[in-house]
């Protein structure tokens, strides 16, 4: 597994690219210098969407039927790519006119929303996007300010599973491991593949929301105020926030230490019951930040989740042998392995193993500018087959089983 940062340009291209990842809470992009300089900067916005609602179904809800809510969700994408792609053009003193490339890649809901596509389909089964294309255009044609800009947005896998993770499978190079490897990108949706040069499995499953948001009592994005990371100790918590400033809420990484500490001290037991009267006082202040049974019932609710299908992908391929594993995603960025693996949330790899990656879609998106970068995307696709997972019979017995803590 190879996922270290792309620095090398091709000195045989001239101009500049953007890459892109449009996630459900937030949107990386990365300026490249297609002829020398490889990635010159990179920034990381919030999603203006959220304000509809923090996870997909929401949105998705929103704009089914009602061309107004899907053309203001659509407007809202656009926008945040275009004040991205600007933003990275004068910090490095360059005109938008000289971005002559632009890869974005999300996930199946963000592919409708940034096309302006019926998100119909994603809202009852089969669930997928019947149709769906790559788009290959003028970015002037979706209403950025690019007017030399060819713009490409691959369609989605399949399902939920979009071009998020086509793009980790490219950045990883997969297809020509010889090991079995795992991604999960963690987002709001989590998506997963497993697999190797002979065959590829992917599946989805929510995540996000029961980490980080209105599902938590003070949950929040991995943003400016969140508890990020926290360790108990003498009978409270000591934790880091982001930004250094006081603390607002707590994100998924934080949850996750707040569990493990509560759990290695015995104040939950392995069935996840709170053992102490709660909710349990992280933060102290005018108003505390608080755990409490029912945030510590919606981490399992999550995790099994993810772990159950990462299993039965496991099963389907045929193999219990694995050699590494990606986690990605804003969520992965300050997670603590060891408290992750004491809560059974991934399978049991030495840290070694293990490569933790911010915006690995955003750096597969890389590798998507210019034609040369595109060519190989068909003969991927053709190797990975899609798992559905709710009527699953495998999935429902394994998310029984590692719910436990």
């Amino acid at each position: 597994m190879n996922t270290s940062e792309i620095d090398q340009g091709d000195a045989s291209k001239k101009g500049y690219g953007v890459a892109i990842d449009v996630g459900t809470s937030s949107i990386w992009s990365r300026l490249v210098d297609l002829g020398g300089a490889g990635v010159l900067d990179t920034l990381v916005i919030p999603n203006p969407q959220q304000r509809h609602g923090a996870d997909i179904a929401s949105r998705l809800g929103l704009a089914d039927g009602d061309s107004s809510a899907r053309a203001e969700l659509h407007a809202e994408v656009i926008g945040a790519i275009d004040d991205s792609i600007s933003r990275l053009c004068a910090n490095a003193g360059i005109g938008p006119g000289e971005i002559s490339e632009v890869a974005a890649v999300g996930n199946s809901a963000m592919y409708a929303f940034m096309l302006d596509a019926d998100p119909g389909p994603l809202c009852g089964t089969p669930y997928n996007l019947k149709g769906a294309a790559d788009f290959q255009g003028p970015a002037a044609s979706l209403g950025l300010n690019l007017p030399a800009a060819n713009l490409f947005i691959p369609r989605p896998i399949f399902g939920f599973v979009g071009a998020d993770a086509l793009a980790d499978i490219v950045l990883v190079g997969m297809t020509e491991s010889g090991e079995t490897e795992l991604i999960v990108d963690v987002g709001t949706n989590c998506e997963m593949a497993l697999g190797n040069r002979e065959k590829i499995l992917v599946a989805s499953s929510p995540a996000g929301p029961a980490y980080e948001d209105t599902h938590m009592s003070f949950g929040l994005s991995a943003t400016e105020g969140a508890i990020y990371k926290a360790e108990l100790r003498h009978g409270g918590f000591e934790y880091s926030v982001v930004g250094d400033g006081e603390p607002r809420g707590i994100c998924g990484s934080g949850l996750i230490d707040i569990i493990a500490g509560m759990r290695r001290n015995g104040w939950v037991d392995e069935s996840g019951r709170l053992l102490r009267e709660g909710p349990v006082v992280v933060a102290g202040g005018e108003e505390a930040i608080t755990v409490s049974q029912h945030d510590i019932r919606s981490f399992q609710l999550v995790k099994a989740s993810v772990h159950a299908a990462i299993s039965v992908l496991r099963m389907k391929l045929g193999s219990e042998d694995l050699g590494r594993m990606l986690i990605t995603g804003t969520f992965g960025s300050y997670i603590n392995l060891d408290n992750a693996r004491l809560l059974k949330m991934f399978p049991d790899l030495p840290n070694d193993r293990i490569e933790v990656v911010a915006d690995a879609a955003c750096q597969g998106a890389v590798l998507m500018l210019g034609g040369d970068g595109r060519g190989a995307l068909e003969e991927i696709r053709g190797r990975i087959r899609h798992v559905a997972l709710p009527l699953n019979k495998k999935f429902q017995d394994e998310f029984i089983r590692l719910m436990a803590i």
